[in-house]
């Protein structure tokens, strides 16, 4: 229900929030719920209120901010932030979250953990935000292994929200059966589960990691107008517009090497995640089977 304070439609906190795992499909699964006419998501996307020290974090901003992103009449409202799920290099967003909106469900999203991996390295480089080869980029950023490690995740969301409140689905099946995942996503949300639309059948950034863009494209992507955009366009017209303006800009992706011995590391470590997270949700979890690159 709207309210109205100082004169002006005042919002309200989230019914639930995708948490993740980055690049696992979360850009889509937002845009999906945002098509189905009980769903208001918040926009921008991954307005990160509940977690510090990362670009893109508004805790700052207060809680009168983060219910603004709310202002709907639509039964049901929720945002979609995949760093939420990074801990513990983001120690606090669980609890944080419990405190303020303990009832909120949390949609959880993962992909094949070395795709993902790399993916979320490419997403960095792509952006600007590194230059350093992946290896020497993986010790040097712990999040990236973090928001791998899915039972890790998983059993540090349950210690502060019930097993009910949490849906975990596989990015490969929101891409292969979108409409029988959504159909699972909109029950579990209390949305009607039968909602279809033929918008369904796009699919945000797939292959964007083909072609890399270049120093002069990765300086276009964080200038301020392209950043505007982010913030004022649905996720799938900002993918559009981005591609738009960066393809004369693209160039081949840099070499994703690791050493053996790192890559069986890190190979064993999402295995035992990858167990983890069935045992804690009692699924197949087929398409998560670690593909460690050659």
């Amino acid at each position: 229900m709207l309210t109205r304070k100082s004169g002006i439609l005042a919002g309200r906190f989230p019914d639930f929030i995708v948490v993740g795992a980055t690049k696992a499909g979360t850009t889509s699964l937002d845009y999906y719920l945002s098509l189905h006419p009980e769903i208001h998501m918040a926009s921008p996307k991954e307005p990160g209120f509940f977690v510090d020290g990362i670009q893109f974090s508004n805790r700052h901003r207060g809680l009168d901010w983060y219910k603004s992103l709310f202002v709907s009449a639509k039964p049901l409202c929720g945002e979609s932030t995949p760093s939420y799920t990074h801990w513990p290099s983001r120690p606090l967003v669980a609890e944080r979250m419990r405190e303020t909106i303990p009832l909120a469900r949390l949609v959880y999203i993962v992909r094949e953990p070395w795709a993902r991996i790399q993916s979320h390295y490419l997403m960095n480089y792509r952006t600007g935000r590194t230059n350093l080869p992946f290896a020497e980029y993986l010790v040097r950023s712990p999040h990236l292994r973090d928001a791998t490690c899915y039972g890790t995740q998983l059993a540090n969301l349950l210690r502060h929200f019930p097993a009910e409140q949490i849906l975990v689905i596989e990015s490969d099946r929101l891409q292969r059966e979108t409409r029988a995942v959504l159909h699972t996503v909109f029950h579990f949300l209390g949305a009607n589960p039968d909602f279809d639309s033929p918008l369904f059948d796009r699919r945000l950034h797939v292959g964007n990691e083909k072609r890399i863009p270049n120093a002069w494209g990765r300086r276009l992507l964080v200038s301020p107008p392209l950043q505007f955009l982010r913030k004022h366009l649905s996720p799938w017209w900002y993918h559009q517009v981005q591609t738009g303006l960066t393809w004369p800009f693209l160039g081949p992706i840099p070499e994703v090497e690791i050493a053996p011995g790192l890559r069986d590391e890190l190979t064993e470590c999402f295995r035992r995640e990858v167990d983890l997270l069935r045992q804690l949700t009692n699924q197949e979890l087929a398409s998560l089977e670690v593909k460690p690159p050659n």
